[in-house]
């Protein structure tokens, strides 16, 4: 009989029964403790991993260049917008930004292709390319294959160089997903196909696809998308103008990208396979009016000297299709000028200026025959100083008109000597005749120089004529000092610049007023606050001469290329030895200078400005006048008509006895008319009588007017026999401006005695005012004068005076 278990026993063996479950339960517990650690540690490792992708990129800054946003350069157009050219700083070619609208998708898949075929489906980091990238570095042991993405090579492109490392290309990374997490995919694409660099410095994709290409973007074929996709990549050794083979190859394997990712269809790749890629010269790769832009870039002209020039667009005042007018014309008149002496066909070189008068906008300007293709075409020959041979002559005369002459003041064109600090000076005149009696509208017209010599002596020297043409209208290339010129400077021995020459005429088409020429189109352009500077009377009277086709015909005949289908005043010049030869001329809406020479100073074979220049400023002036038609000034109520003797100047009236033909409508200031003539100014049988001065020349070759004019003999009946002076003011005279008399006591009566017939008073620094029926008089300004009067035989008396302030 078996004893039950106690109660002891009991317990005992539930012990045992614990012991034994433990036992099996160990192996579990180290399972679930596994577990929990590996599940800890995925999650840790997942938190960690979402703070590197998410938290930590917030750590990084953006790339310098994606701060400052696109580079944009600064891109100069013409008057309407069409572009002329886009450069940065560093004279990077670079366009417009374009917009992600704008960039064909034929372009965008083909760079896609090339460098990140799973660009829309990554965070910014392409794990499945950087692991290919390590298995192929490991096979190969070296890296053969890169695992950046877009958004990656945007932060290398965008920020400042650094060693290529391992800890450059985490700092890449997490920049990379800075920028994903900031902008959209479509911000990130744009923002690399406008920073992509091609080669040959075209940086952007609008950019290379103008340079290599010539055409907009959206007219990129699928073959040029995959070319341009492939440059970036090596853009130095795939130049495809040193290495066309190898940016082809590139170009093909794109291709074959293209149609394994299914983004073209095989009848486009084989259509693009066999397109043939055409690129642009080089030469097209630059700008538009390069001698225009470099004068804006380099600040010397006064409206551009303080110009902040932003990064952004600047409009300039440039006709771009009239630029390109200019430039065809200028090289086509150059050709068909022949070779020079040294069988050389483009060593002649021209440069031509267009300013808008009411404005003073520059329309066109070339410096060149051709800026890359010309010997010394990089010079500009619009800004360079050159000999200005009879140009400045106009403004010699315009002087002499405010100073008593008129367009048909007599002046001798007859031998004379000029004794200089430097020895004598005679000038002689382009034919190297001498043309006696001429009028102030002949000498300008046919471009004489003895009278413009004669002139400028008259009227105070060269100081006066310096002072106009340096103070006043603006010509730089003058010496500071004008004894360095002397009296020659009105036949042009100075140098001066196109553009400022050119600017001066300008001056005179707006009848006195002149501004400074705008290159760069502003707000404030269309109104004048400048104030007239020449007296307008003489501008337009100047102005009439100049465009006196019959008055100039002697010399230049009726049909020269001065004449133009419409009325324009027009100058020509040539300096020594033909070393350049000039045409300027204006309108009242235009202003056109053509200067023709050569860069290296050598003479250019008998080619005058009317041969030169002259059938380049007829092509350009019609040209402007397309579309604008061409007016005339109206003539002034300061001007009046009235017919004169054209050998003395004299106004001629009924019962006067004088030859036919003799006489001429002229046009004279109200203040400034001519003298009447007397009988005793004739000869018995009508012809005109001569100072005793002209008696060489009329008994020699040269003489055209023997059958009209006889020379003065000089006698006279005794009771005519007076002596000639001027009675007020005494020489000597010291007159004072007294605030207390009328009119300040500035005008002071002109008298003569002993004058036969009319007299003509002229003064080198006052003002002479006419008056009807009454004797002139001198208006005063402070200061040591001289006043000169001359009577109808030419005799001349002078008188000095000194003018003081109470």
């Amino acid at each position: 009989m078996v004893a039950e278990p106690t109660l002891l026993d009991r317990f005992d063996e539930m012990g045992k029964s614990k012991k034994q479950n433990s036992k099996l339960d160990q192996p579990l517990k180290r399972k679930r403790r596994l577990r929990r650690f590996v599940v800890g540690l995925g999650g840790l490792a997942l938190f960690g991993y979402l703070v590197l992708l998410y938290i930590v990129p917030w750590f990084f800054e953006m790339p310098t260049g994606l701060q400052e946003g696109p580079l944009t350069g600064l891109e100069f157009t013409d008057r309407d917008g069409k572009p002329l050219r886009r450069l940065l700083a560093d004279d990077l070619r670079i366009d417009r930004p374009a917009t992600i609208d704008e960039i064909p998708k034929r372009l965008i898949d083909a760079t896609l292709a090339a460098e990140d075929s799973r660009f829309f489906s990554h965070n910014g980091i392409d794990y499945i390319g950087t692991i290919r990238a390590v298995r192929d570095a490991i096979l190969h042991r070296k890296f053969v294959s890169g695992a950046s993405t877009v958004t990656q090579q945007l932060v290398k492109i965008t920020s400042p160089p650094r060693e290529r490392e391992l800890k450059t290309k985490a700092i890449e990374a997490f920049t990379a997903r800075r920028i994903e997490m900031s902008w959209s995919k479509d911000e990130i694409l744009a923002a690399y196909m406008n920073r992509l660099p091609y080669g040959n410095q075209l940086h952007g994709c609008r950019a290379a696809a103008r340079g290599y290409f010539g055409k907009p973007l959206a007219d990129l074929s699928i073959a040029e998308s995959a070319f341009l996709a492939g440059l970036p990549n090596k853009p130095t050794r795939l130049n495809p103008y040193r290495n066309f083979q190898g940016a082809r190859g590139r170009q093909v394997w794109i291709l074959n990208r293209l149609l394994t990712e299914g983004w073209i269809t095989e009848e486009e790749f084989l259509v693009a396979l066999d397109e043939k890629i055409v690129l642009q010269p080089r030469s097209s790769q630059v700008f538009h009016a390069p001698h225009f832009l470099e004068l804006i870039l380099e600040q010397k002209v006064p409206q551009t000297a303080s110009f902040d020039f932003p990064d952004h667009t600047v409009q300039t005042t440039l006709d771009l299709d009239l630029q390109k007018f200019v430039e065809a014309t200028i090289h086509e008149q150059l050709s068909q000028l022949g070779d020079d002496e040294d069988g050389a066909s483009d060593a002649f070189q021209g440069a031509v200026v267009v300013i808008e008068n009411a404005t003073g906008d520059v329309l066109a300007l070339a410096g060149s025959r051709d800026f890359f293709n010309s010997p010394g075409g990089q010079i500009n020959g619009a800004w360079r100083p050159r000999s200005a041979g009879s140009t400045l002559k106009p403004f010699t005369y315009l002087l002499a008109l405010e100073y008593g002459f008129t367009a048909a003041s007599v002046i001798p064109d007859l031998p004379v000597e000029y004794i200089t600090a430097t020895g004598s000076y005679r000038p002689v005149n382009y034919n190297r005749r001498f043309h006696g009696p001429v009028s102030l509208r002949y000498a300008l017209a046919n471009s004489l120089n003895v009278p413009a010599v004669r002139t400028l002596d008259e009227i105070g020297g060269a100081e006066k004529l310096h002072t106009i043409l340096t103070r006043d209208l603006g010509l730089t290339g003058l010496s500071p000092e004008a004894s360095h010129y002397g009296l020659g400077l009105t036949i042009g021995n100075a140098e001066v610049r196109l553009l400022e020459l050119a600017n001066a005429y300008a001056a005179l088409a707006r009848l006195g007023q002149f501004r400074p020429v705008n290159l760069i189109k502003t707000k404030q352009q269309g109104s004048f606050g400048e104030p007239t500077l020449l007296d307008r009377s003489a501008c337009w009277l100047i102005a009439d001469i100049l465009s006196d086709n019959a008055a100039r015909a002697d010399s230049f005949g009726f049909d020269s290329p001065l004449r133009l289908p419409f009325r324009a005043a027009c100058k020509t010049g040539t300096s020594t030895d033909y070393r350049d030869n000039w045409t300027l001329g204006f309108t009242p809406e235009f202003t056109v200078g053509v200067w023709v020479g050569r860069f290296d100073n050598a003479p250019l074979q008998n080619v005058s400005g009317i041969s030169g220049a002259g059938p380049i400023f007829q092509e350009v002036m019609t040209r402007v006048h397309r579309d604008t038609p061409a007016t005339w000034y109206e003539k002034p109520d300061s001007i009046v008509e009235v017919e004169i003797d054209r050998l003395n100047g004299k106004r001629v009236h009924d019962g006067l006895k004088i030859l036919p033909r003799k006489t001429a409508i002229e046009f004279f200031r109200r203040d400034f008319l001519p003298v009447r003539a007397l009988p005793e100014n004739y000869s018995a049988d009508g012809r005109t009588l001569l100072p005793p001065n002209y008696a060489n020349w009329f008994s020699g070759g040269s003489n055209s007017v023997r059958q009209f004019a006889a020379i003065d003999s000089g006698e006279r009946p005794a009771e005519t026999e007076t002596k000639f002076r001027i009675v007020s003011p005494l020489s000597g005279t010291i007159a004072y401006l007294d605030p207390d008399l009328p009119n300040g006591g500035r005008f002071f009566l002109l008298k003569t005695e002993g004058e036969s017939g009319g007299i003509q008073w002229r003064s080198p620094t006052l003002k002479i005012q006419s008056r009807e029926n009454r004797d002139p008089v001198v208006v005063l300004q402070p200061g040591a004068h001289e006043i000169l009067a001359i009577d109808a035989e030419g005799r001349e008396v002078r008188s000095r005076l000194v003018v003081e302030e109470l």
